[in-house]
């Protein structure tokens, strides 16, 4: 696994520094939705491996290598899961300082949000993922581009979403985060069994 991941961050390498410049622009600027979009930005980052792996016929030689189906599907999903938790702590971090130094509120509804974020960001990878498995990246890329949709227009309805919801309702924080954090795991678990039995059918 480790040198899958290797391989994948390699692949990736240039597009991660500048998705390091973009994440850190996008997250000092004191504005929710921003940070919603950057975090929706890196589960896509999964899409962007496969996408290379297709066009180097990676598969092919994957199956000379010591590897599992299983681990070949399910570093995907981490490459997902390592990139949305980075960018939420770093979205975290970085709005926390811009509220010490630069007097823009910092309130519980934006780190509700971001953390809220994060985890329709998961299930926007693990719904995505079964696609490109089964149609390849191009013919996946309308599901694709609907459910970024989505869940950016979800990302950024947020904040206000979860302030009114914590206003009129007796739903805590640490409840909805539970709830979300749940839904999350679920749908990847879900995803990633469909996952790994696509591309089992794909590799025979």
């Amino acid at each position: 696994m480790k040198g899958l991941m290797l391989k994948d961050y390699y692949t990736l390498l240039k597009q991660l520094k500048l998705y390091l410049v973009f994440i850190v622009i996008l997250s000092v600027i004191p504005n929710t939705n921003l940070s919603s979009i950057a975090i929706v930005y890196a589960a896509m980052l999964p899409i962007t491996v496969i996408a290379y792996d297709e066009r180097s016929k990676w598969d092919q030689l994957a199956v000379m290598m010591p590897y599992s189906k299983r681990e070949l599907v399910f570093s995907k999903f981490l490459i997902g899961y390592v990139g949305v938790a980075v960018c939420m702590l770093l979205s975290l971090g970085l709005q926390a300082a811009v509220g010490a130094f630069g007097g823009q509120p910092f309130t519980e509804e934006t780190v509700l949000a971001i953390i809220l974020t994060s985890f329709a960001g998961l299930i926007l990878l693990a719904l995505n993922l079964p696609f490109m498995f089964w149609l390849g990246v191009e013919r996946g890329r309308v599901v694709f581009m609907v459910l970024i949709a989505v869940t950016v227009f979800l990302g950024m309805m947020s904040a206000e979403s979860a302030k009114k919801v914590l206003e009129l309702s007796t739903i805590t924080p640490e409840m909805l985060i539970g709830i979300g954090a749940l839904a999350a795991i679920a749908v990847n678990v879900v995803a990633i069994t469909v996952s790994f039995k696509l591309y089992q059918k794909k590799m025979v």
